[in-house]
């Protein structure tokens, strides 16, 4: 235990105090130890006359006559205004030394944040935990894209043609396959105009990458993206983390693009400051089937992962399903939807398609005559369903609805001939856009999701212990997951060197206000005669939304056809769906030659998060808890329910981006992909750049001065007003007594005149004078009358030369 200066003081005040009480108790035991009861006159006169009247006071005045009850220490009798005038003055005294205690106990140092700012130079800061090890060097590669057989917006494309009769052939295709520098510029400006620490799409780089050939592109190379698994973040127990190149959200899901840089100067106790950073995050809602799968671990323990009796049982999924069917049309995404409507639409016609396949309800949805269901009834699930496989140690999510069902039975098992076209339409009904969408604004990315939580055991044993013959339930549930963009203000506190000193304080979503700080204007770019899966539109901000646009910018938003919306935040366009590509193995599909992660991560880990499973032999982490107990208990406390299971999948979402993507943007840094063109000493054409730089990019100009305004914390001396609530009744109750003394003065009822005559008359040896001797004190020479005279006090009486004058009050 650390002991503060206010509790130290508070202590030695205690100890002055005990010694204040105990040295006027001791003193006087040791002083009478020295004193007689038989003197001369002589020597009586200074006891009576002086010694007595010292002793008197003295020991009068002690904490003796209170302990032993003596009579001066009586109240029968006594005044009321001397008596409770003495009550008082203990009272008070008591109070005044409780303060002496308490008073310092309310001192202690704070180390706090200064009241005003103060600039400090910024710089790249290192990461040594396993985000900074497994981050390469930062290519200087230039973004590329590729828009398959066409041109992209604003890239040349070039053919050598040859006409043979009526046919024309096209042997030679090249084109430009590096972005344009207008665009480029329009996106980073706008990101810049709102502020200089805001990411555009060109402050995004994969965290692994190899340089890759192309075919047919003017360049010949770019940087090819790839995946490597550097450290799961889920399993670590901080709400949000600083990684290489990001901050990770684990509290509110996503992750903001920074390319972290600190304070230069060692300050004694860190300092504090504020950005505007770029988030990407998921948002998702779930839908419960009321469905679960039930099965058994066989008694022989030897078939490790084999399940028996697995069977599909209504929890009123079936036996409650509504007759009357959702709108089952599909509609344009836009910017404004309902996530969870769009999962219930895709829980609905699950269900239904598949009491069809079961031939419990006829195949027209919206004429339901019969539902041939109990509640509690259960169906065999087929041993042969594709692509399925229950764990009792995992979860899994899929994008294929109605997988756990076998759609190359014979007719006598699916009697309507359900097919697992019927599924996907569901898919389509609740995501909307699809790889034949057109690709810009309102065809925003939704991607519907079955997942099958985490198992729990239903014959009372542990949830934990795989017990043989032990009976488990998995949940299902249908989700709509959309990725959007948006800023926030985030807030930091940095205190030594290195990342590991770096923490967020704080994240909330940036305030905007019509008047004050108008919300971000963004653009979306639309590509004509082209679909989602040739070409991804680039997005971005273009500066604040009450910003009044050049003339050239108006031209660049005309050239490129970017369409414009003032909001908080972004929904980004994209799509995933059955014909997504590359669905197997292959960790980050793109699509070739295509170096642009601004508009395609989001996508690639949405749908790696939407496909997890049992996965060892992928470059991927395992997020299904099969290889992690801590991580599949975490899974089965949040699949119970249809929220938690959507911030299963947001937190599965967030893990992989951390993994796969960096920004570098940051006070004082610029990306180093930010180069339009080739980087130099890098010839046109040549298969194997390897333009690289060190992690932390170098200054530019363009992101302006790298001081930054700061708040320093310093250390400070506050108090703790309670503990000073004796010191102000002490104060109150002095402020009263000199008022009255003022008064009282002021009315000559007191003074010093006045104050003598009481301590003459109540003085030992003047009594004793005018008691033994009768002699009248008021006589200047009334000493020299007794002073050879003797006297002998005792405990039995008061005697003068042997004759007792005054005897015990029982005689």
């Amino acid at each position: 235990m650390t002991l503060t200066v206010g509790e130290v003081s508070g202590l030695i005040a205690a100890g002055v105090f005990v010694l204040q009480v105990l040295l006027p108790l001791v003193i006087p035991f040791l002083l009478i130890a020295f004193l007689t009861d038989v003197n001369s006159v002589l020597t009586w006169y200074h006891l009576i006359c002086e010694t007595w009247a010292s002793l008197g006071r003295y020991l009068q005045s002690s904490l003796w006559p209170g302990i032993l009850g003596t009579s001066t220490a009586a109240s029968d009798g006594v005044q009321g205004r001397v008596f409770y005038t003495q009550w008082v003055q203990t009272a008070v005294l008591a109070v005044l030394s409780i303060a002496s205690i308490c008073t310092p106990l309310g001192l202690h140092d704070t180390v706090e944040l200064s009241s005003s700012q103060t600039a400090q130079p910024f710089g790249y800061v290192v990461d040594s935990s396993p985000f900074g090890a497994g981050t390469p060097m930062r290519s200087t590669a230039p973004f590329t894209r590729s828009c398959g057989d066409q041109a992209c917006p604003g890239q040349s494309f070039t053919q050598t043609c040859h006409q043979e009769g009526l046919l024309q052939y096209c042997n030679y295709t090249s084109y430009e396959s590096r972005m344009p520098g207008d665009l480029l510029k329009l996106f980073n400006d706008g990101a810049s105009a709102l502020s200089p620490t805001v990411s555009s799409i060109f402050d995004m780089q994969y965290r692994n990458y190899i340089n890759g050939s192309v075919r047919n592109s003017k360049l010949g190379w770019y940087a090819m993206p790839t995946y490597r698994h550097i450290s799961m973040l889920l399993t670590e127990g901080q709400d949000i983390r600083v990684v290489e190149g990001l901050i990770v959200d684990e509290k509110q899901r996503g992750i903001g693009f920074r390319n972290h840089t600190a304070p230069m100067a060692a300050l004694p106790y860190g300092s504090s400051w504020s950005e505007d950073i770029l988030f990407i995050e998921p948002e998702t809602q779930c839908v419960p089937l009321n469905l679960t799968i039930d099965f058994e671990r066989p008694n022989n323990y030897e078939v490790l992962y084999n399940t028996i009796n697995t069977v599909l049982t209504d929890r009123g999924g079936f036996s409650n399903l509504s007759r009357t069917a959702p709108n089952l049309t599909v509609v344009e995404n836009g910017q404004v939807f309902d996530l969870r409507e769009r999962a219930y639409k895709a829980a609905w016609l699950n269900n239904f398609l598949t009491m069809a396949y079961y031939n419990a309800t006829d195949r027209d949805p919206s004429n339901i005559q019969r539902m041939d269901v109990r509640p509690g009834q259960t169906f065999d699930l087929p041993k042969t369903a594709t692509n399925l496989s229950i764990g009792y140690w995992n979860i899994r999510t899929s994008i294929d609805l109605g997988e756990y069902l076998d759609f190359t039975a014979n007719a006598s098992t699916n009697p309507q001939a359900v097919s697992m076209e019927d599924f996907l339409y569901a898919a389509t009904l609740c995501g909307g856009s699809t790889a034949s969408s057109a690709p810009n604004i309102n065809n925003t990315l939704i991607a519907c999701s079955l997942v099958y939580g985490a198992a729990s055991r239903t014959d009372g044993g542990s949830d934990l212990l795989v017990d043989p013959g032990s009976k488990w339930s998995m949940p299902l549930y249908t989700c709509a997951t959309a990725i959007k963009a948006a800023v926030k203000t985030v807030t930091f506190r940095y205190n030594g060197t290195g990342l590991h000193a770096l923490t967020v304080q704080s994240i909330h979503d940036k305030q905007y206000g019509a008047a004050t700080v108008p919300p971000p204007l963004w653009g979306v770019e639309s590509i004509h005669d082209q679909t989602m899966s040739t070409a991804r539109p680039t997005w971005g901000i273009l500066g604040p939304s009450n910003a009044t646009a050049d003339a050239a910018t108006t031209a660049l938003l005309s050239t490129f056809n970017i369409t414009t919306v003032a909001r908080d935040q972004l929904y980004l366009p994209g799509y995933i769906d059955a014909t997504s590509p590359l669905r197997g193995r292959d960790p980050v599909p793109v699509l070739e030659g295509q170096n642009l992660p601004g508009v395609d991560f989001y996508t690639q880990i949405l749908l790696r998060a939407l496909s997890v499973h049992q996965q060892p032999s992928t470059p991927y982490g395992d997020y299904s808890g099969f290889t992690s107990m801590a991580l599949y208990t975490k899974w089965q406390e949040l699949s119970a329910s249809a929220s938690g299971t959507a911030s299963m999948i947001d937190l599965i979402w967030t893990d992989l981006a951390a993994n796969t993507v960096v920004g570098t943007r940051g006070w004082g840094l610029r990306g180093a992909a930010s180069h339009e063109g080739i980087p130099e000493g890098i010839p046109e054409g040549s298969g194997s750049g390897s333009g690289i730089t060190r992690r932390s990019p170098t200054k530019s100009t363009e992101s302006g001065d790298a001081t930054v305004p700061v708040a320093v914390y310093e250390r400070k001396i506050r108090y703790r007003v309670p503990f000073a609530i004796p010191a102000f009744v002490i104060a109150a109750v002095t402020l009263g007594v000199l008022v009255a003394l003022l008064v009282l003065l002021g009315l000559r009822r007191t003074g010093l005149a006045r104050l003598k005559l009481f301590l003459e008359g109540t003085s030992v040896g003047r009594v004793l004078a005018v008691l033994l001797f009768e002699i009248d004190t008021a006589d200047a020479g009334w000493m020299q009358a007794v002073r050879e005279k003797r006297v002998q006090i005792t405990r039995e009486s008061v005697a003068v030369e042997e004759e007792s004058l005054l005897h015990q009050a029982a005689k």
